[in-house]
């Protein structure tokens, strides 16, 4: 509910033209001059931003005879209320044909404060470091893209792990929010996908839904160990992972015999056990290798 309800404020911030008096004038047919947004939390990719939009203008490769890309930056605020302010002011103002969009230093809401203010002006988002799943449903985020995939991908792996080594019974365990779901929900769909024979089916035993935050992991463990699967497929941040492996090396189900599936964020948990499958996405933390894919390929875009 937490995109909703930011949505919604920030929606009637928009709406308020009498306090921000934002008037979206008429572009010209044929433009020569492209204005691209950049909204980043350090200075560095401040900086790279800034010199490699102003070195793709003398690439004629990515930009015709005529046509100049200037940039305006701000700076991403924590607060989502106050970035989507700036973005009113410093972009939207300013007539920006696209918006570059990187993460708060905290919290986790900036980025989608971008996407609602942008896309009420149906200005593309290209998002560098955003893997929430929700960013991926386009009746809210209707003109997001990001250079990274969202978290739940991974399920793709999973299933191919999984027909790899014929595993052919699992328990599903996510937290309960947004990313958790839809990785569940793509699981799903994608595993019930692998064949046309009902019988190889990859099918799930049990799903453990839990509350992010949590103190103990034991109770739910117990209901796992009384259950015939052994192949546990689990979503969960780095904080609850720690938890949840420590309740599961007490109850002896880290060793041989069970086995771990777990997304990117369980694999950096201090306390992860030996023999640990997952997966992490090669280069999704340099900033400024996104930075050029996506200028680059939005730059092709408008030429």
């Amino acid at each position: 509910m937490k995109y909703e309800s930011i949505a919604l404020f920030i929606s009637l911030i928009i709406l308020n033209d009498e306090i921000y008096n934002i008037i979206a004038s008429p572009q010209l047919n044929n433009p020569t001059l492209f204005m691209i947004g950049g909204v980043f939390s350090n200075n560095k990719s401040k900086k790279y931003f800034e010199q490699t939009l102003n070195e793709l203008n003398f690439n004629l490769n990515y930009v015709n005879k005529g046509v100049t890309y200037k940039h305006t930056i701000i700076e991403m605020d924590s607060n989502p209320i106050k970035t989507a302010l700036s973005v009113c002011k410093s972009l939207i103002e300013r007539q920006v044909y696209a918006v570059v969009v990187s993460h708060p230093l905290t919290g986790d809401l900036s980025p989608a404060a971008v996407s609602y203010t942008s896309g009420f002006y149906h200005i593309p988002v290209i998002g560098i470091s955003s893997r929430d799943s929700a960013f991926s449903d386009k009746n809210i985020h209707v003109s997001f893209l990001r250079t990274v995939p969202p978290y739940s991908h991974q399920t793709d792996v999973w299933v191919e792990l999984l027909k790899h080594f014929n595993y052919m019974k699992v328990i599903f365990i996510h937290s309960s929010d947004t990313d958790g779901r839809a990785l569940l929900g793509r699981f799903q769909t994608t595993s019930q996908n692998l064949e046309d024979d009902v019988e190889i089916k990859v099918q799930v035993e049990s799903v453990i839904e839990f509350e992010p935050g949590l103190d103990s992991f034991t109770q739910q463990l117990i209901e796992m160990k009384n259950a015939q699967a052994r192949v546990y497929l689990l979503y969960a941040s780095k904080m609850d992972a720690n938890v949840i492996f420590q309740d599961a090396a007490v109850m002896n189900m880290t060793g041989a015999g069970y086995v771990w599936i777990v997304t990117e964020q369980a694999l950096d948990a201090s306390n992860a056990p030996e023999g640990l499958l997952g997966l992490k996405l090669i280069n999704a933390e340099n900033e400024t290798a996104h930075i050029k894919d996506s200028l680059n390929g939005k730059l092709c875009e408008l030429r």
